[in-house]
């Protein structure tokens, strides 16, 4: 397979992406409902017993849209029915696809806790997971989870509830050494914890300025846990190639609600 990389295309799988299974996979939930001739896209909400284990299933066709990273392990589908994984993301990714592709979004911890595989050593070029199709990849997902990290959890939904808290205050209330949280959390999620808040603030961003009828870059800069407004322009240039006014007034796609359910 030709490798995938940061900020550049999805490549094909051994040059056999040639068809789309995506409809029919999906259970008979329909084809996507958003897009244009040069992308389309669809967003599901994945099946009710895996909904603590995966946060969506989601299939793009096309040109990539502009979108936010995502600090996720993704379970790719190809047209061939070939499963990789795929690493988390601190950068968007651009470019065409030669053929449709699914994926099926990991939440953290379910990498290492369902699949055993360390979040941390799959890399974002993607890496061949056994098995073909959808339905393999939801079954294997379906396996009995070990133990998950009650630290690294805390510490997950700390941040998304306030990523510009420092890091050593989240350990703190943990319970661990910077260091510790360290290396747990990136055999869960595939980041490190100031990575991981990184893109949340972007997408903090976003769900702001989506949320006012006039955004107010200063104030949604500073409730997003930036430091300013020139930081999270930084920022937003450095993951996405753009500032966030010009990502939002493009309409780049940050966290989607998906609309259907996958079987």
């Amino acid at each position: 397979m030709g490798a995938f990389t940061r900020s550049s295309n999805f490549a094909p799988h051994n040059g056999l992406v040639t068809r789309c299974g995506a409809p029919d996979d999906f259970g008979g939930a329909g084809r996507p409902v958003r897009g244009s001739l040069r992308c389309v896209t669809g967003d599901y909400a994945p099946p009710a017993d895996l909904a603590g284990r995966v946060s969506r299933v989601w299939w793009r066709s096309g040109d990539l849209p502009l979108a936010l990273p995502q600090p996720a392990v993704d379970l790719l589908v190809f047209a061939d029915g070939s499963l990789w994984l795929s690493g988390p993301e601190t950068e968007a990714r651009t470019g065409r696809l030669t053929a449709p592709l699914t994926g099926v979004r990991l939440r953290p911890g379910t990498c290492a806790g369902v699949l055993g595989i360390a979040a941390d050593e799959v890399p974002l070029a993607g890496m061949p997971f056994p098995g073909s199709g959808l339905r393999d990849g939801l079954r294997a997902l379906r396996a009995p989870a070990r133990p998950a990290d009650r630290a690294v959890g805390q510490v997950l939904r700390a941040i998304r509830a306030d990523p510009g808290v420092p890091v050593s205050r989240h350990a703190a209330a943990a319970g661990v050494s910077e260091r510790q949280l360290r290396r747990r959390f990136l055999v869960a999620a595939g980041l490190s914890p100031k990575a991981y808040a990184r893109v949340v603030r972007l997408h903090r961003a976003v769900a702001l300025a989506r949320s006012s009828p006039v955004p107010d870059w200063a104030e949604i800069a500073v409730r997003s846990g930036f430091y300013d407004q020139p930081h999270m322009i930084a920022e937003f240039r450095r993951a996405v190639g753009t500032s966030c006014v010009r990502f939002f007034q493009a309409g780049g796609a940050g966290g989607q609600h998906p609309r259907r359910h996958v079987t």
